[in-house]
Protein backbone atom coordinates (compact mmCIF):
# COMPACT_ATOMS: atom_id res chain seq x y z
CA UNK A 1 0.00 0.00 0.00
CA UNK A 2 1.12 3.52 -0.79
CA UNK A 3 1.24 6.17 2.76
CA UNK A 4 -0.78 8.75 0.51
CA UNK A 5 -3.73 9.73 2.72
CA UNK A 6 -3.19 12.89 5.00
CA UNK A 7 -3.87 12.87 8.62
CA UNK A 8 -2.72 14.44 11.95
CA UNK A 9 -0.09 11.61 12.71
CA UNK A 10 0.02 12.19 16.57
CA UNK A 11 -3.67 11.60 16.93
CA UNK A 12 -7.50 12.59 18.41
CA UNK A 13 -9.11 13.28 21.58
CA UNK A 14 -11.99 10.67 21.73
CA UNK A 15 -14.49 13.39 21.22
CA UNK A 16 -12.41 15.61 18.65
CA UNK A 17 -13.73 16.01 14.75
CA UNK A 18 -11.64 13.61 13.38
CA UNK A 19 -10.93 14.24 9.48
CA UNK A 20 -8.03 12.85 6.88
CA UNK A 21 -7.63 14.02 3.06
CA UNK A 22 -7.01 12.09 -0.21
CA UNK A 23 -4.54 14.31 -2.40
CA UNK A 24 -5.58 12.88 -5.52
CA UNK A 25 -9.35 12.66 -5.90
CA UNK A 26 -9.51 11.06 -9.47
CA UNK A 27 -7.61 7.85 -8.21
CA UNK A 28 -9.40 7.25 -4.83
CA UNK A 29 -12.44 5.42 -4.28
CA UNK A 30 -15.40 6.12 -3.25
CA UNK A 31 -15.29 4.79 0.22
CA UNK A 32 -12.84 4.21 3.23
CA UNK A 33 -12.61 2.66 6.13
CA UNK A 34 -10.17 3.43 9.20
CA UNK A 35 -8.39 -0.34 10.51
CA UNK A 36 -7.74 -1.09 14.17
CA UNK A 37 -3.86 -1.85 13.73
CA UNK A 38 -3.61 -4.31 16.84
CA UNK A 39 -6.55 -6.18 16.08
CA UNK A 40 -6.93 -5.59 12.20
CA UNK A 41 -10.86 -4.88 12.96
CA UNK A 42 -12.28 -2.63 10.44
CA UNK A 43 -13.35 0.23 13.28
CA UNK A 44 -15.44 2.32 10.31
CA UNK A 45 -16.04 2.58 7.22
CA UNK A 46 -17.43 5.99 5.66
CA UNK A 47 -17.86 7.88 2.25
CA UNK A 48 -15.39 10.43 0.77
CA UNK A 49 -16.41 13.65 0.15
CA UNK A 50 -17.18 15.45 -3.86
CA UNK A 51 -14.00 16.25 -4.99
CA UNK A 52 -12.70 19.57 -4.17
CA UNK A 53 -10.29 21.71 -5.61
CA UNK A 54 -7.57 22.90 -3.95
CA UNK A 55 -5.34 24.98 -6.06
CA UNK A 56 -2.79 26.30 -3.25
CA UNK A 57 -1.79 22.48 -3.18
CA UNK A 58 -1.88 22.08 -6.98
CA UNK A 59 -4.28 19.40 -6.04
CA UNK A 60 -7.69 18.19 -6.25
CA UNK A 61 -8.83 16.58 -3.08
CA UNK A 62 -11.43 14.22 -0.76
CA UNK A 63 -11.85 14.44 2.56
CA UNK A 64 -12.87 11.63 5.03
CA UNK A 65 -14.63 12.51 7.70
CA UNK A 66 -14.48 10.24 10.69
CA UNK A 67 -15.45 12.17 13.70
CA UNK A 68 -17.92 9.11 14.98
CA UNK A 69 -14.99 6.78 15.68
CA UNK A 70 -14.24 7.52 19.23
CA UNK A 71 -12.98 4.57 21.03
CA UNK A 72 -9.50 4.56 22.15
CA UNK A 73 -6.77 2.90 20.25
CA UNK A 74 -4.45 3.01 17.41
CA UNK A 75 -5.31 3.10 13.94
CA UNK A 76 -5.13 3.90 10.49
CA UNK A 77 -7.28 4.80 6.87
CA UNK A 78 -7.00 2.70 4.26
CA UNK A 79 -9.29 3.12 1.12
CA UNK A 80 -7.83 0.41 -2.04
CA UNK A 81 -4.38 0.43 -2.00
CA UNK A 82 -4.04 4.01 -0.48
CA UNK A 83 -3.06 3.93 3.35
CA UNK A 84 -2.29 6.51 6.40
CA UNK A 85 0.44 6.58 8.86
CA UNK A 86 -0.70 5.35 11.84
CA UNK A 87 -2.25 7.43 15.05
CA UNK A 88 -4.04 7.45 18.21
CA UNK A 89 -7.24 7.82 19.52
CA UNK A 90 -6.68 8.96 23.20
CA UNK A 91 -7.47 11.01 26.11
CA UNK A 92 -3.77 11.97 26.53
CA UNK A 93 -2.69 12.04 22.78
CA UNK A 94 -1.13 15.23 23.20
CA UNK A 95 0.71 14.71 26.88
CA UNK A 96 3.93 13.91 25.52
CA UNK A 97 3.80 16.70 22.35
CA UNK A 98 2.77 19.25 25.04
CA UNK A 99 5.61 18.32 27.29
CA UNK A 100 8.45 18.50 24.85
CA UNK A 101 7.33 21.55 22.78
CA UNK A 102 7.31 23.33 26.00
CA UNK A 103 10.64 22.11 27.16
CA UNK A 104 12.34 23.04 23.62
CA UNK A 105 12.16 26.41 25.36
CA UNK A 106 14.45 24.97 28.40
CA UNK A 107 16.70 23.59 25.84
CA UNK A 108 17.04 26.63 24.37
CA UNK A 109 18.16 28.95 27.39
CA UNK A 110 21.52 30.66 27.39
CA UNK A 111 23.66 31.83 30.44
CA UNK A 112 23.32 28.51 32.05
CA UNK A 113 24.60 25.12 32.50
CA UNK A 114 22.12 22.43 30.72
CA UNK A 115 22.91 19.16 32.86
CA UNK A 116 22.58 15.86 31.10
CA UNK A 117 20.05 14.76 33.76
CA UNK A 118 17.48 17.27 32.26
CA UNK A 119 18.82 17.87 28.23
CA UNK A 120 20.52 14.67 27.69
CA UNK A 121 22.18 14.84 24.53
CA UNK A 122 21.62 18.92 24.84
CA UNK A 123 23.77 19.15 27.78
CA UNK A 124 25.90 22.16 27.57
CA UNK A 125 27.92 24.71 30.13
CA UNK A 126 27.05 28.04 30.06
CA UNK A 127 26.94 30.22 27.44
CA UNK A 128 26.95 33.50 26.88
CA UNK A 129 28.25 34.82 29.96
CA UNK A 130 30.31 37.50 29.24
CA UNK A 131 29.50 41.19 29.64
CA UNK A 132 28.14 42.79 26.41
CA UNK A 133 28.73 45.92 25.21
CA UNK A 134 26.49 48.33 24.32
CA UNK A 135 26.87 49.39 20.58
CA UNK A 136 28.49 52.83 19.72
CA UNK A 137 29.96 53.08 23.49
CA UNK A 138 32.36 51.54 25.76
CA UNK A 139 29.98 50.64 28.73
CA UNK A 140 29.54 46.93 28.94
CA UNK A 141 26.69 45.34 30.85
CA UNK A 142 25.27 41.94 32.43
CA UNK A 143 22.31 40.61 29.75
CA UNK A 144 23.12 36.97 30.65
CA UNK A 145 20.39 35.05 30.24
CA UNK A 146 16.95 34.63 28.35
CA UNK A 147 16.20 31.91 25.45
CA UNK A 148 18.29 31.88 22.38
CA UNK A 149 15.76 32.65 19.73
CA UNK A 150 16.16 30.23 16.98
CA UNK A 151 18.42 28.21 15.05
CA UNK A 152 21.25 30.72 16.26
CA UNK A 153 21.97 32.27 19.26
CA UNK A 154 20.55 35.79 19.49
CA UNK A 155 18.30 37.34 22.10
CA UNK A 156 15.74 39.58 20.54
CA UNK A 157 13.13 41.41 22.97
CA UNK A 158 10.38 41.62 20.14
CA UNK A 159 10.05 37.92 19.41
CA UNK A 160 10.89 36.86 22.76
CA UNK A 161 8.22 39.15 24.12
CA UNK A 162 5.12 37.10 22.21
CA UNK A 163 6.86 33.77 23.46
CA UNK A 164 6.27 35.06 27.35
CA UNK A 165 2.59 36.45 26.24
CA UNK A 166 1.64 32.75 24.80
CA UNK A 167 2.96 31.39 27.89
CA UNK A 168 0.85 33.81 29.76
CA UNK A 169 -2.29 33.19 27.90
CA UNK A 170 -2.14 29.24 28.25
CA UNK A 171 -1.93 29.86 31.97
CA UNK A 172 -4.45 32.65 31.92
CA UNK A 173 -7.23 31.41 29.30
CA UNK A 174 -7.03 27.68 29.61
CA UNK A 175 -5.82 27.62 33.36
CA UNK A 176 -3.16 25.66 32.46
CA UNK A 177 -0.70 23.86 35.30
CA UNK A 178 2.00 22.25 34.33
CA UNK A 179 4.78 20.49 37.36
CA UNK A 180 6.42 17.45 35.07
CA UNK A 181 7.85 19.13 32.00
CA UNK A 182 11.20 17.77 32.81
CA UNK A 183 13.39 21.15 33.63
CA UNK A 184 14.83 21.80 37.16
CA UNK A 185 11.87 23.45 38.25
CA UNK A 186 9.83 20.93 37.38
CA UNK A 187 7.98 19.03 40.67
CA UNK A 188 8.67 22.23 43.00
CA UNK A 189 4.92 22.91 43.05
CA UNK A 190 4.60 25.55 40.82
CA UNK A 191 3.67 25.86 37.33
CA UNK A 192 6.24 25.06 35.14
CA UNK A 193 4.95 27.43 31.95
CA UNK A 194 5.23 30.35 34.43
CA UNK A 195 8.70 29.43 35.88
CA UNK A 196 9.78 28.68 32.21
CA UNK A 197 8.64 32.79 31.22
CA UNK A 198 10.17 33.98 34.12
CA UNK A 199 13.30 33.24 32.57
CA UNK A 200 12.52 35.48 29.79
CA UNK A 201 11.10 38.12 31.97
CA UNK A 202 14.19 38.19 34.34
CA UNK A 203 16.64 38.75 31.20
CA UNK A 204 14.50 40.99 29.27
CA UNK A 205 14.70 43.38 33.01
CA UNK A 206 18.47 43.72 32.73
CA UNK A 207 17.95 45.07 28.40
CA UNK A 208 16.17 47.74 30.04
CA UNK A 209 17.79 51.10 29.99
CA UNK A 210 17.83 53.80 32.62
CA UNK A 211 15.63 55.91 30.47
CA UNK A 212 13.37 53.26 30.53
CA UNK A 213 14.28 52.37 26.84
CA UNK A 214 14.84 48.49 26.12
CA UNK A 215 17.44 47.53 23.78
CA UNK A 216 16.22 45.74 20.82
CA UNK A 217 18.29 42.93 20.88
CA UNK A 218 21.92 40.74 22.19
CA UNK A 219 23.63 38.94 19.65
CA UNK A 220 27.40 38.77 18.12
CA UNK A 221 28.20 41.17 14.87
CA UNK A 222 27.62 38.09 12.21
CA UNK A 223 26.02 34.25 13.11
CA UNK A 224 28.45 31.66 14.11
CA UNK A 225 28.46 28.36 11.92
CA UNK A 226 26.69 25.58 13.28
CA UNK A 227 28.62 24.75 16.80
CA UNK A 228 27.02 24.42 19.99
CA UNK A 229 26.70 27.77 22.52
CA UNK A 230 29.63 27.49 24.22
CA UNK A 231 31.40 27.76 21.71
CA UNK A 232 30.78 31.07 19.89
CA UNK A 233 32.95 33.46 21.55
CA UNK A 234 32.84 36.40 19.71
CA UNK A 235 31.73 39.64 21.42
CA UNK A 236 28.34 40.20 22.19
CA UNK A 237 26.51 43.56 20.98
CA UNK A 238 23.52 45.14 22.36
CA UNK A 239 21.92 46.76 19.88
CA UNK A 240 20.29 50.10 20.28
CA UNK A 241 16.46 50.85 21.78
CA UNK A 242 13.82 50.23 19.85
CA UNK A 243 10.00 51.51 20.23
CA UNK A 244 8.88 48.02 19.18
CA UNK A 245 11.04 46.51 21.38
CA UNK A 246 9.60 48.91 24.18
CA UNK A 247 6.26 48.30 24.02
CA UNK A 248 6.34 44.50 23.71
CA UNK A 249 8.39 44.45 27.00
CA UNK A 250 5.78 47.57 28.99
CA UNK A 251 2.92 44.43 27.80
CA UNK A 252 4.15 41.23 28.81
CA UNK A 253 5.55 42.60 32.12
CA UNK A 254 2.34 44.17 32.63
CA UNK A 255 0.64 40.61 32.21
CA UNK A 256 3.36 39.02 34.35
CA UNK A 257 2.58 41.54 37.04
CA UNK A 258 -0.94 40.11 37.78
CA UNK A 259 0.02 36.41 36.75
CA UNK A 260 2.96 36.49 39.22
CA UNK A 261 1.80 38.36 41.76
CA UNK A 262 -0.05 35.03 44.12
CA UNK A 263 3.28 33.18 43.75
CA UNK A 264 6.03 35.80 43.47
CA UNK A 265 4.78 39.14 45.02
CA UNK A 266 8.38 40.71 44.73
CA UNK A 267 8.59 40.12 41.31
CA UNK A 268 5.37 40.97 40.04
CA UNK A 269 6.20 44.46 41.64
CA UNK A 270 9.21 44.54 39.59
CA UNK A 271 7.41 43.74 36.78
CA UNK A 272 5.15 46.17 36.96
CA UNK A 273 7.51 49.38 37.91
CA UNK A 274 9.42 47.91 34.95
CA UNK A 275 6.88 48.53 32.74
CA UNK A 276 5.50 51.90 33.67
CA UNK A 277 8.73 53.41 33.27
CA UNK A 278 9.34 51.40 29.56
CA UNK A 279 5.26 53.47 29.00
CA UNK A 280 6.88 56.51 30.33
CA UNK A 281 9.42 56.55 28.09
CA UNK A 282 7.34 55.28 25.18
CA UNK A 283 5.31 58.54 25.43
CA UNK A 284 8.31 60.64 25.25
CA UNK A 285 9.37 58.73 21.98
CA UNK A 286 6.31 58.98 19.61
CA UNK A 287 7.23 59.04 16.29
CA UNK A 288 10.91 57.43 16.54
CA UNK A 289 11.83 55.44 13.10
CA UNK A 290 11.80 51.62 13.87
CA UNK A 291 14.91 49.79 14.26
CA UNK A 292 17.29 48.70 11.64
CA UNK A 293 20.48 47.18 11.91
CA UNK A 294 24.00 48.72 12.73
CA UNK A 295 25.53 48.69 9.82
CA UNK A 296 27.85 45.98 11.20
CA UNK A 297 25.67 43.83 12.62
CA UNK A 298 24.09 41.26 10.36
CA UNK A 299 22.01 38.96 12.85
CA UNK A 300 18.35 39.20 12.65
CA UNK A 301 16.71 42.57 12.91
CA UNK A 302 12.83 42.18 13.56
CA UNK A 303 12.48 45.45 11.71
CA UNK A 304 8.96 47.17 12.47
CA UNK A 305 8.25 50.61 11.01
CA UNK A 306 5.05 50.93 12.58
CA UNK A 307 4.52 50.67 16.54
CA UNK A 308 0.95 51.92 16.49
CA UNK A 309 0.46 47.98 17.86
CA UNK A 310 2.65 48.05 20.16
CA UNK A 311 1.62 51.01 21.65
CA UNK A 312 -1.54 49.71 21.76
CA UNK A 313 -0.85 46.40 23.25
CA UNK A 314 1.23 47.83 26.21
CA UNK A 315 -1.44 50.38 26.74
CA UNK A 316 -4.06 47.97 27.22
CA UNK A 317 -2.15 45.52 29.35
CA UNK A 318 -1.04 48.60 31.49
CA UNK A 319 -5.11 49.41 31.61
CA UNK A 320 -5.42 45.70 32.68
CA UNK A 321 -3.17 45.94 35.55
CA UNK A 322 -3.44 49.62 36.89
CA UNK A 323 -6.89 50.57 35.61
CA UNK A 324 -5.47 53.89 35.58
CA UNK A 325 -7.40 56.77 33.47
CA UNK A 326 -3.87 57.52 31.75
CA UNK A 327 -3.44 53.86 29.79
CA UNK A 328 -7.05 53.76 29.10
CA UNK A 329 -6.70 57.07 27.03
CA UNK A 330 -4.10 55.64 25.35
CA UNK A 331 -5.51 52.48 24.56
CA UNK A 332 -8.62 54.21 23.01
CA UNK A 333 -6.37 56.31 20.95
CA UNK A 334 -4.60 53.73 19.70
CA UNK A 335 -7.17 51.41 18.79
CA UNK A 336 -8.28 52.42 15.77
CA UNK A 337 -4.43 51.98 14.52
CA UNK A 338 -3.30 49.87 16.63
CA UNK A 339 -6.21 47.58 16.89
CA UNK A 340 -6.47 46.93 13.10
CA UNK A 341 -2.82 46.01 13.18
CA UNK A 342 -4.35 42.64 13.91
CA UNK A 343 -1.81 39.67 14.41
CA UNK A 344 0.01 37.47 17.19
CA UNK A 345 3.00 37.03 15.63
CA UNK A 346 6.31 39.61 16.38
CA UNK A 347 5.07 42.37 13.77
CA UNK A 348 1.82 42.60 13.94
CA UNK A 349 0.78 41.89 17.54
CA UNK A 350 -2.50 44.32 17.75
CA UNK A 351 -4.49 40.82 18.81
CA UNK A 352 -2.51 40.88 22.05
CA UNK A 353 -4.32 43.96 22.91
CA UNK A 354 -8.05 43.22 21.72
CA UNK A 355 -7.60 39.74 23.82
CA UNK A 356 -6.19 41.83 27.30
CA UNK A 357 -9.32 44.70 26.04
CA UNK A 358 -12.04 42.13 25.52
CA UNK A 359 -11.09 40.18 28.86
CA UNK A 360 -10.67 43.25 31.02
CA UNK A 361 -13.26 42.30 33.64
CA UNK A 362 -13.07 45.59 34.63
CA UNK A 363 -14.77 46.84 31.21
CA UNK A 364 -18.36 46.21 31.41
CA UNK A 365 -20.52 44.66 28.36
CA UNK A 366 -21.15 48.14 26.24
CA UNK A 367 -18.13 49.47 26.95
CA UNK A 368 -17.10 51.05 23.66
CA UNK A 369 -13.53 50.68 23.93
CA UNK A 370 -14.28 47.00 25.20
CA UNK A 371 -16.87 47.01 21.97
CA UNK A 372 -15.06 47.95 19.80
CA UNK A 373 -11.86 45.28 20.88
CA UNK A 374 -14.70 42.22 20.29
CA UNK A 375 -16.15 44.09 16.84
CA UNK A 376 -12.10 43.51 15.88
CA UNK A 377 -12.17 40.15 17.73
CA UNK A 378 -15.43 39.13 15.37
CA UNK A 379 -13.40 40.37 12.24
CA UNK A 380 -10.55 38.30 12.87
CA UNK A 381 -12.37 35.28 13.50
CA UNK A 382 -14.85 35.88 10.15
CA UNK A 383 -11.72 36.11 7.91
CA UNK A 384 -10.22 32.82 9.60
CA UNK A 385 -12.97 30.82 9.23
CA UNK A 386 -13.95 31.30 5.99
CA UNK A 387 -10.01 30.36 5.10
CA UNK A 388 -10.02 27.27 6.79
CA UNK A 389 -13.11 26.32 5.80
CA UNK A 390 -12.30 26.87 1.78
CA UNK A 391 -8.77 24.85 2.62
CA UNK A 392 -9.16 20.78 2.77
CA UNK A 393 -6.59 20.87 4.65
CA UNK A 394 -7.79 23.09 7.51
CA UNK A 395 -4.91 25.90 7.29
CA UNK A 396 -6.07 29.48 7.18
CA UNK A 397 -3.93 29.97 3.62
CA UNK A 398 -5.50 30.07 -0.10
CA UNK A 399 -2.37 31.02 -2.17
CA UNK A 400 0.40 32.61 -0.03
CA UNK A 401 2.38 30.74 2.36
CA UNK A 402 4.85 33.22 4.31
CA UNK A 403 7.96 32.68 5.49
CA UNK A 404 7.09 30.78 9.05
CA UNK A 405 3.18 30.00 7.88
CA UNK A 406 3.04 26.89 10.78
CA UNK A 407 3.22 30.11 13.28
CA UNK A 408 0.47 31.28 11.45
CA UNK A 409 -1.13 28.61 11.51
CA UNK A 410 -1.35 27.95 15.53
CA UNK A 411 -1.56 31.65 16.23
CA UNK A 412 -5.20 31.27 14.11
CA UNK A 413 -6.14 27.90 16.26
CA UNK A 414 -5.18 29.05 19.32
CA UNK A 415 -6.89 32.44 18.62
CA UNK A 416 -10.02 30.40 17.85
CA UNK A 417 -10.16 28.20 20.98
CA UNK A 418 -10.02 31.96 23.60
CA UNK A 419 -12.61 32.75 21.61
CA UNK A 420 -14.85 29.86 21.66
CA UNK A 421 -14.30 29.82 25.19
CA UNK A 422 -15.10 33.39 25.12
CA UNK A 423 -17.67 33.98 23.07
CA UNK A 424 -19.64 29.95 24.29
CA UNK A 425 -19.13 28.68 20.07
CA UNK A 426 -17.64 25.19 19.69
CA UNK A 427 -17.52 25.71 16.05
CA UNK A 428 -14.64 27.97 16.75
CA UNK A 429 -12.98 24.89 18.71
CA UNK A 430 -13.57 22.60 15.85
CA UNK A 431 -12.02 24.66 13.79
CA UNK A 432 -9.14 24.91 16.03
CA UNK A 433 -8.93 21.34 15.94
CA UNK A 434 -8.79 21.35 11.85
CA UNK A 435 -5.44 24.36 12.49
CA UNK A 436 -3.73 21.38 14.59
CA UNK A 437 -4.32 18.87 12.36
CA UNK A 438 -2.64 20.53 9.79
CA UNK A 439 0.37 21.33 11.94
CA UNK A 440 0.73 17.72 12.62
CA UNK A 441 0.45 15.98 9.43
CA UNK A 442 -2.93 17.09 7.64
CA UNK A 443 -1.13 19.11 5.05
CA UNK A 444 -0.10 18.81 1.56
CA UNK A 445 3.52 17.51 2.34
CA UNK A 446 2.83 14.85 4.08
CA UNK A 447 5.01 16.08 7.29
CA UNK A 448 4.35 15.79 11.06
CA UNK A 449 5.83 19.88 11.18
CA UNK A 450 7.29 18.61 15.03
CA UNK A 451 10.69 16.98 15.35
CA UNK A 452 10.56 13.91 16.66
CA UNK A 453 6.74 13.17 16.37
CA UNK A 454 4.66 11.13 13.64
CA UNK A 455 5.39 9.18 11.32
CA UNK A 456 7.05 11.80 9.09
CA UNK A 457 8.84 14.79 10.99
CA UNK A 458 11.24 16.59 9.89
CA UNK A 459 15.10 14.80 10.58
CA UNK A 460 17.69 18.82 9.66
CA UNK A 461 16.26 21.19 10.96
CA UNK A 462 17.63 24.36 10.31
CA UNK A 463 18.91 24.65 14.07
CA UNK A 464 22.53 24.82 15.66
CA UNK A 465 22.79 22.14 18.41
CA UNK A 466 20.65 19.67 16.20
CA UNK A 467 23.28 20.21 13.18
CA UNK A 468 26.16 19.97 15.45
CA UNK A 469 24.75 16.94 17.27
CA UNK A 470 24.05 15.34 13.98
CA UNK A 471 20.23 14.52 15.14
CA UNK A 472 17.48 17.16 15.58
CA UNK A 473 16.20 17.93 18.86
CA UNK A 474 13.02 16.59 19.59
CA UNK A 475 9.33 19.07 20.13
CA UNK A 476 10.41 22.12 18.04
CA UNK A 477 7.93 22.90 15.28
CA UNK A 478 9.65 24.16 11.92
CA UNK A 479 8.74 27.12 10.10
CA UNK A 480 7.23 25.47 7.26
CA UNK A 481 5.65 26.00 3.44
CA UNK A 482 6.92 29.51 2.13
CA UNK A 483 6.48 30.11 -1.29
CA UNK A 484 8.35 33.00 -1.39
CA UNK A 485 11.21 30.50 -1.14
CA UNK A 486 13.78 33.09 0.69
CA UNK A 487 17.20 30.84 0.56
CA UNK A 488 19.09 28.98 -1.80
CA UNK A 489 18.38 25.86 -0.49
CA UNK A 490 14.64 26.40 -1.17
CA UNK A 491 15.29 27.55 -4.67
CA UNK A 492 16.88 24.68 -5.48
CA UNK A 493 14.54 21.92 -4.05
CA UNK A 494 11.10 23.97 -4.78
CA UNK A 495 11.01 26.11 -7.97
CA UNK A 496 7.56 25.33 -9.50
CA UNK A 497 6.03 24.22 -6.31
CA UNK A 498 2.72 24.72 -5.15
CA UNK A 499 2.87 27.23 -2.50
CA UNK A 500 1.31 24.52 -0.03
CA UNK A 501 3.98 22.22 -0.94
CA UNK A 502 7.33 24.75 -0.52
CA UNK A 503 9.55 22.92 2.20
CA UNK A 504 12.06 21.01 2.50
CA UNK A 505 13.87 19.43 5.00
CA UNK A 506 17.11 20.53 4.74
CA UNK A 507 19.21 22.32 6.97
CA UNK A 508 20.11 25.34 4.87
CA UNK A 509 16.41 26.04 4.29
CA UNK A 510 16.06 28.78 7.25
CA UNK A 511 13.16 29.96 5.62
CA UNK A 512 10.95 26.69 5.95
CA UNK A 513 13.30 24.73 8.28
CA UNK A 514 14.69 26.62 10.91
CA UNK A 515 12.35 26.67 14.52
CA UNK A 516 11.99 29.21 16.61
CA UNK A 517 11.10 29.84 20.40
CA UNK A 518 8.01 31.94 18.83
CA UNK A 519 7.03 29.22 16.26
CA UNK A 520 6.91 26.68 19.31
CA UNK A 521 5.04 29.37 21.83
CA UNK A 522 1.26 29.40 19.78
CA UNK A 523 1.57 25.72 19.52
CA UNK A 524 1.98 25.19 22.99
CA UNK A 525 -0.81 27.79 23.92
CA UNK A 526 -2.71 25.59 21.03
CA UNK A 527 -2.24 22.58 22.80
CA UNK A 528 -2.92 24.04 25.89
CA UNK A 529 -6.33 24.62 25.16
CA UNK A 530 -7.25 21.54 23.22
CA UNK A 531 -5.88 19.52 25.50
CA UNK A 532 -8.51 21.51 28.13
Amino acid sequence: MTEAIRVNQVGFLPGAPKRAVFPDAANTPETFRVVNVDTGEVAFKGALSAPIDNPGAGEVNRVADFSALTAPGRYRIEAGGLRSPEFAIDGGVYDALFRASVKMLYLQRCGVALDAAHAGDYAHPPCHDSLATIYGTNEKIDVSGGWHDAGDYGRYIVPGSKVVADLLLAHEAFGVRADDIGTPESGDGLDDLLQEAKFELDWMLKMQAPSGGVYHKVTCKTFPGFVMPQEERAELVVCPISNAATGDFAAVMAMASRLYAADWPQDAARYLAAAKRAWVYLDAHRGDPGFKNPADVATGEYDDAHDEDEYFWAAAELLCATGEAEYRRAAAEYMSTGGKRRGLGWEDVGTYGILAIVNNPALAEGDPLRQAARDELEATLREALALIEANPYGADRALDYEWGSNMGVANTGALLLMASKLLGDASLAEAAQHSLDYLLGRNATGYCFVTGFGAKSPLHPHHRPSVALGRAMPGMLVGGPDNGLHDPAAQAALAGAAPAKCYVDDDQSYSTNEICVYWNSPLILLLAGIRG
